[in-house]
């Protein structure tokens, strides 16, 4: 591993170079690029976890087609093939050992398990299916395998106890942690221990956000998000994958390959792409190592947690006050729920 690592920082070093030439002035330098060239998006996942010990794919969340890939490519016996974790955002870790008695298989019940995701520091998205059919992925995975290959869930996000949280300062002081400490959560349950693992974030945990600080006009005080963190403290040992980005020059670009398809980013064209549009935002190979191609913008959808979730008024209302809390950032979705059941149950 350290030889690898130790290539991966040398190759790093080498490509780094190459885009500081050839951004804007490639074509006056006379340099040239690697064209795009895309693999099979499972396969190519399972090759670079032979490579790095963390492959980190950042997620738009709620992104169905991203969720689909995920639950292919961990269903494929390949992948993780002696053991490995799946390291997600969107799990309070104060019921670590309930989900590894989930996925080992023992038989939990539905509100129970429905608190590692209901109760994270973030509230309303994890509801959507796809988060808890992950959990359930490697359950399944799990019957498959002799217990020295199974598969473990490690819950990333912060122990929060909301029964203890009542204003905003209280929220912010835990919120204000989730990159550190999911960071030392793969510190100690994957690195330490040797372990390979796939982590599952929103892009902006696991795509290296300086690339953005060059827009930041003025400048604002920023703490490292975890990847940042990650390769300070482990330099070369993750691999990073953006599912983000999509737009409409990419589009174009891409819609000649059949999805899921990886794109590598280092010293390719494709990594002189902007991540935004019209020539905006920073160049994706300054994000991220390689780009998960999902499908076109047209075609991406979203997963939408059923609404009959909501019918259970007393935790409807228990978010109606988790969001005044955090400063009503999910008041819309709120607001219509709330005249959907609190209304009708009056």
């Amino acid at each position: 591993m350290a030889r690898q690592i130790a290539l991966h920082l040398l190759w790093t070093s080498v490509v780094a170079a190459a885009l500081l030439l050839s951004g804007a002035t490639a074509d006056a330098q006379g340099l040239t690029l690697s064209r795009d060239e895309g693999q099979p998006a499972v396969a190519a996942i399972i090759s670079a976890l032979d490579s790095f010990p963390v492959v980190a794919i950042g997620e738009v969340h709620r992104n169905q087609q991203l969720h689909d890939f995920l639950v292919r490519l961990l269903h494929d016996p390949r992948c993780l093939a002696t053991g490995g974790d799946l390291v997600v955002e969107f799990g309070n870790a104060r019921y670590q050992d309930r989900v590894d008695r989930y996925v080992a298989g023992a038989s939990i019940g539905e509100d129970a398990l429905g608190k590692v995701w209901r109760d994270a520091v973030n509230i309303l998205v994890w509801d959507a299916p796809v988060y808890e059919r992950l959990i359930s992925t490697i359950r399944d995975v799990n019957r498959t395998r002799s217990p020295e290959r199974r598969l473990r869930v490690v819950l990333a996000d912060p122990g929060i106890d909301w029964s203890l949280i009542h204003d905003r300062a209280a929220w912010e002081r835990i919120a204000g942690t989730r990159d550190r400490h999911a960071a030392d959560v793969i510190e100690r349950e994957v690195l330490a221990r040797g372990r390979r693992a796939i982590l599952v974030f929103g892009s902006g945990h696991v795509e290296r956000e300086s690339a953005f600080d060059g827009n930041d006009v003025p400048r604002r005080p920023r703490s490292p998000n975890l990847v940042e963190l990650l390769e300070a403290e482990h330099p070369g040992a993750a691999f990073l994958v953006t599912a983000d980005w999509m737009n409409v020059d990419l589009d174009a670009r891409l819609n000649h390959w059949v999805p899921p398809t990886l794109f590598d980013l280092r010293g390719t064209s494709l990594g002189q792409a902007h991540s935004g549009a019209s020539a905006q935002g920073p160049l994706l190979g300054s994000l991220a190592d390689a780009f998960l191609y999902l499908g076109a913008t047209a075609a991406l959808t979203t997963s939408t947690p059923a609404p009959e979730i909501y019918a259970d008024t007393a935790y409807l209302r228990e978010l109606l006050r988790r969001d005044a809390i955090q400063g009503g950032m999910n008041a819309g979705e709120l607001h219509r729920l709330a005249v959907r059941f609190l209304k009708a149950s009056r």
